[in-house]
């Protein structure tokens, strides 16, 4: 677990100045893929996610939303910028922690999501855009998570699955490519993740493929990367990027190829703690 823990924070610790490069490229600091529903721009995109993930989840005001696994707040600010009640963030990196207290209005703790500092039911809504992806134990991970919620309270995952169970050793190993430099122990596909939850004790309320709608911004991070290795690894010769940085490029690059391959997809999926008459 601390091994895992000591990846992902140096994972967004050598790809932060990407994920800057890619904040001002897309107007927005917002680390995970977009949805291009009717939309014309990258910072539409993004804001698009958002508004559907909310509407799913159906937070009303007065409730008390976590971000786990928050980045650098992005969602977690705008969500409390409008929302009337409580918004927290959650992150391991203390640097992103740093940068999302400076974002806005939400509260924002350095903390594994897996042992979170909060009390037993004091959350209505779990949020988990692209972190879930990172956790080892997700059976542990979930369980941490009925301790949060309420009766009542709500689920809502948007991330990368598998697109089946059988995939073959050799495309297993082309995931590895991207899943190793991103710090992404492994892919579960979505029916996996499902059948956890429900051992866990959620009810599935509703699972949706958003490969389509996702499908331009997780193309872009691809392209980027593949636009600028050239100069990084020039700056790799010079000792100015570090090994770390140029794996995580390669990653982006295997992120597209295993993507257009069609080994994973980006689902969203919807759990409810039972407990009234939601």
């Amino acid at each position: 677990m601390f091994a895992q823990q000591e990846a992902v924070r140096s994972f967004y610790r050598q790809t932060d100045w990407m994920f800057r490069v890619l904040g001002w490229i897309r107007g927005s600091q917002a680390m995970h893929a977009g949805l291009w529903q009717q939309v014309r721009s990258h910072r539409s995109a993004l804001r698009s996610i958002d508004e559907t993930l909310l509407t799913v989840a159906g937070l009303s005001p007065g409730e008390c939303l976590l971000d786990a696994g928050c980045g650098a707040g992005a969602s977690a600010n705008r969500i409390a910028a409008i929302h009337q009640g409580t918004v927290i963030g959650l992150t391991i990196v203390p640097e992103q922690a740093k940068r999302a207290r400076r974002g806005g209005k939400a509260t924002f703790l350095c903390a594994d999501y897996a042992v979170a500092p909060l009390r037993s039911h004091s959350c209505d809504v779990v949020w988990m855009l692209e972190s879930i992806c990172h956790a080892p134990d997700k059976p542990a991970l979930l369980a941490e998570i009925v301790r949060l919620l309420r009766p009542g309270g709500r689920l809502i995952i948007a991330d990368r699955f598998a697109a089946r169970r059988d995939l073959s050793p050799a495309e297993r190993n082309r995931l590895r490519a991207w899943l190793r430099p991103w710090a992404m122990p492994d892919l579960l596909t979505a029916d996996e993740l499902v059948e956890l939850a429900v051992a866990a004790g959620f009810l599935l309320l509703r699972h949706d493929d958003l490969t389509l709608s996702a499908s331009p911004s997780l193309q872009f991070l691809g392209d980027f990367a593949r636009l600028t290795l050239p100069a990084a690894l020039v700056l790799r010769a010079l000792r100015l990027q570090s090994a770390e940085q140029i794996a995580a490029m390669r990653g982006c690059i295997a992120q597209k190829k295993t993507l257009n391959a069609g080994l994973w997809r980006y689902h969203m999926l919807l759990f409810m703690k039972p407990g009234d008459d939601r």
